[in-house]
């Protein structure tokens, strides 16, 4: 009886682990140039301009990748679909390189 409850216990606490810690990109973050604030959910995200908060600038979606994220998605300003890779660089902060344009960072918003 010990046993199944200690199993009982265990198995609880990894639902708890893998549910808080099972998509470290879930969440809101924002660009360390201070020019956006995106949301990502369930493989989705947009971006939205930090001064209003309303503008969508961007409109795509993610995969997870082993060391970070892919991003696909389309600019809203310039029309055009892009791409960019991302990794952790620690577990707040992404650097991404994308296809078109300069490099940025994103810092996870607490």
């Amino acid at each position: 009886m010990r046993t199944l409850l200690v199993c009982a216990v265990m198995l609880a606490l990894a639902g708890c682990q893998s549910a808080r810690f099972g998509n470290p990109v879930e969440g809101r973050w924002a660009s360390d140039d201070g020019v956006f604030i995106a949301s990502f959910d369930n493989g989705a995200f947009t971006s939205r301009l930090t001064g209003t908060g309303e503008m969508v600038v961007a409109d795509g979606r993610y995969a997870r990748q082993s060391d970070g994220i892919v991003l696909e998605w389309t600019s809203i300003a310039a029309d055009e679909r892009r791409a960019a890779r991302c990794r952790f660089v620690a577990s707040n902060q992404l650097a991404c390189i994308p296809t078109v344009g300069g490099q940025f960072t994103m810092t996870r918003v607490v």
